[in-house]
């Protein structure tokens, strides 16, 4: 291709570059386009300033196909969004109602450098010819010359040969199994999509819309594709995941959590042309059909011990499959291989963080083994015909796609980018991945006066603590939800920041009262530890042990924890040296909250009877713990100790996280109130998890998320 005649273009700091068939953002990074978006953008570009007519831009873009204009409305909407247009902003692409669109930004062309041949210099000097031994007759020399010039050019074949097999070779090899360039996006919504599921037939795209993937407080919606309009299946007044369909492709199942406070995992059937939804199996969450009556499911042994089972769909014929050996271990997905022998199972570990899938064998005979790269497995899959194994994974910092030949091949990467792909299912002929991708905001705001404005600027900053005179802000900030964080510690006044704890990546942390030091947790080697570190840096942090986490001071300065056992989990306490470290609760712990400021009562979560957890109340000094809530509410104390704060739910949603109740503790140290009978007046609009309250309860630090995902097809090379 003659490269002097396809330049690049500039745009708003944009580049074009037509040869590479790349978008460039301002700061350089690639941005992943799909290709008719990318053809529809150059076609645009190229005739800045002039209005382009709908029928000429589909005929350009889709040349040898008859498609809808909604197909060019998606075009337009993706390069929107890829632009940072916002509503009614248009800053590049303008919309000629009933004709077409005009790209409206001034536009820079950039030349590709030409590649020349140099010109032979008549005055250079020729090699010289090897000269022949004296008395060398004539014949004889023509002859060797005419060897010489045989074996030269043999060489030179030879050579031209190597280096032809060595790039086809490289090419082979190297040759990505994905290219952004060709992602096909299936949705287009304003704020996320995700946890894909394709219908038996391939026709339908059933999807999670303004949640997560995983214990979503969205909704089930349904789109036929390629284009008809999305619609909303569920009115869940629960959380939701792993949507699938059922194998005649009348009805998506899915996984939630009951309404009733501490209710189990259950899987529902709700009609594709939406209705009633109806419980189809209790206690089995991440189902998935695997016969015409037969299922695959995680249930809920003790406590949060969760396992695979399968049986028939009416909980006949039950077998085990695998069971985590920690009591806080939890197997909740579970993928069949197409020739049932095999399972790939994403698992949490004894922390509550996700570890590398497993393979385990079908027919329960042994635990199996981890597969796939080192890192955090979320969601996996099987090709067609049980060649490939394909993950999900949180690895570095970022999610993207990898996947491996089973059933022992190399882990491979397969998709790259500042993006990040979440969630992984195949097409059925095998030829291309769903997934969803996109980012995550979060950002801390300080509420305070009646009004709330913002304090980080940072991509992700989270797990805000606040000063107890409303002065400083203590966060963990990072590039994405999945990158490692660092603590730091704002000004509030002046708004100036400073990293506390470099060469550190922070999973959870807590101030001292007197602010004088940070114990925190980090993931080394594979192992939780906890380490402790002055605030005013004048000491490098310290090791206090391995094997422990969740870590919180009481205002005497000492600290609790979570030590992590092999087979459960106890609440420790020690002194801020690791000495003096004993076990606080004689009953195994599922989580650790937090801890009062005299230190004589802690928050935990323990199992309970008719449901999977509860959140407890325990007394140190001795005693029974004393039920607040079925079901997991994280819980914290005000900084003089008189007021507890427990999640409740949001006010037309038991389950879903959304309000934090302000409880009177009273002269035996629990509350006065029942969490299901405070008055609207106790009750504070922001999750319990995510906020922080100085002494003043007027004044709090709240974390506020913001999620942009939609489903891409991603068609694989080979």
């Amino acid at each position: 291709m003659d490269q002097t005649s396809t330049p690049s273009y500039e745009f708003g700091g944009y580049r074009l570059d037509t040869v590479l068939q790349v978008l460039s953002s301002p700061t350089g990074e690639p941005i992943a386009l799909p290709s008719r978006a990318f053809e529809t953008l150059r076609y645009l570009v190229e005739r800045s300033g002039e209005l382009v007519e709908k029928s000429a831009l589909l005929k350009a873009v889709w040349p040898k196909a008859v498609v809808e204009e909604n197909n060019l409305n998606q075009c337009i909407f993706t390069l929107r969004k890829v632009l940072s247009e916002t509503a009614g902003e248009r800053r590049f692409i303008l919309t000629v109602p009933g004709r077409g669109f005009k790209f409206v930004a001034p536009v820079t062309v950039l030349p590709n450098p030409s590649y020349e041949a140099p010109t032979p210099d008549p005055t250079a000097r020729r090699p010289q010819a090897a000269a022949l031994p004296a008395g060398t007759p004539a014949p004889v020399a023509a002859q060797l010359r005419t060897q010489r010039l045989w074996i030269m050019l043999a060489a030179a074949g030879a050579a031209l040969l190597a280096i032809g097999a060595a790039r086809f070779l490289f090419v082979s090899h190297s040759q990505p199994i994905t290219s952004s360039a060709e992602y096909e996006p299936l949705t287009d919504m304003a704020d996320s999509a995700t946890a894909p599921a394709l219908s038996p037939d391939g026709h339908m795209l059933a999807f999670i819309k303004s949640g997560d993937p995983f214990l979503s407080a969205g909704q089930i919606w349904l789109k036929l594709l390629p284009d008809g309009e999305p619609i909303q299946l569920t009115h869940s007044s629960g959380l939701i995941f792993a949507p699938t369909f059922t194998p005649d492709g009348s009805h998506v199942a899915y996984s939630a959590v009951e309404k009733e406070p501490g209710g189990s995992l259950d899987t529902w059937i709700v009609p594709i042309t939406g209705g009633e939804t109806v419980r189809m199996l209790p206690n089995a969450s991440g189902l998935s059909f695997i016969g015409p009556h037969q299922v695959m499911y995680s249930e809920f042994k003790t406590g949060l011990h969760l396992g695979i089972v399968t049986s028939l769909d009416d909980r006949s014929e039950h077998r085990e499959i695998y069971l985590p050996d920690h009591e806080r271990g939890m197997a909740h997905f579970s993928y069949l291989s197409p020739d049932r022998k095999s399972v790939l199972v994403v698992e949490m570990d004894r922390t509550a963080n996700f570890q590398r899938c497993r393979l385990v064998p079908f027919d329960g005979s042994s635990p199996g083994g981890p597969v796939g790269p080192t890192g955090a497995c979320r969601f996996a899959a099987w090709s067609p015909r049980g060649d490939w194994m394909y993950f999900s994974m949180q690895i570095g910092g970022h999610s993207h796609l990898w996947r491996q030949r089973y059933p022992n091949g190399q882990p491979q990467q397969i998709t790259f980018g500042p993006t990040d792909e979440e969630t992984v299912a195949c097409t059925a002929d095998g030829r291309a991945l769903l997934t969803s991708l996109g980012r995550e905001q979060s950002r801390i705001w300080l509420h305070s006066g009646g009004s709330e404005r913002v304090l980080t600027g940072e991509s992700y900053a989270s797990s805000p603590w606040l000063s107890a005179d409303g002065r400083r802000l203590y966060f963990l900030a990072a590039q994405s939800s999945t990158d490692p964080s660092e603590l730091r510690r704002a000004e509030i006044a002046t708004g100036r920041k400073e990293s506390l704890l470099a060469g550190f990546a922070i999973s959870g942390y807590s101030v001292s009262p007197d602010e004088q030091q940070v114990v925190f947790t980090t993931i080394r080697d594979g192992t939780s530890q906890i380490w402790i570190a002055p605030l005013d840096r004048h000491a490098p942090p310290r090791l206090l042990i391995r094997g422990g986490d969740s870590v919180a001071f009481d205002g005497t300065g000492d600290i609790f924890f979570r030590r992590l056992g092999e087979q459960v989990n106890f609440l420790h306490r020690m002194k801020p040296d690791g000495s003096s470290n004993v076990r606080v609760l004689e009953t195994p712990i599922l989580e650790f909250h937090a801890v009062s400021p005299d230190g004589k009562w802690v928050s935990v979560d323990l199992p309970v009877a008719g449901g999977i957890s509860g959140a407890f109340l325990a007394p140190v000094e001795g005693g029974a713990p004393t039920l607040i809530r079925k079901g997991w509410w994280p819980s914290q104390w005000s900084r003089d100790g008189h007021t507890l704060y427990v999640e409740v739910g949001t006010g037309d949603n038991s389950q879903r996280h959304g309000r934090t109740a302000a409880l009177p503790i009273g002269a035996d140290g629990l509350p006065t109130l029942s969490v299901l009978s405070v008055p609207d007046t106790m009750l504070i609009a922001h999750a319990e998890l995510s906020l922080s309250i100085s002494s003043d309860p007027s004044v709090y630090a709240i974390e506020r998320g913001q999620t942009h995902r939609n489903i891409y097809r991603i068609p694989l090379h080979d």
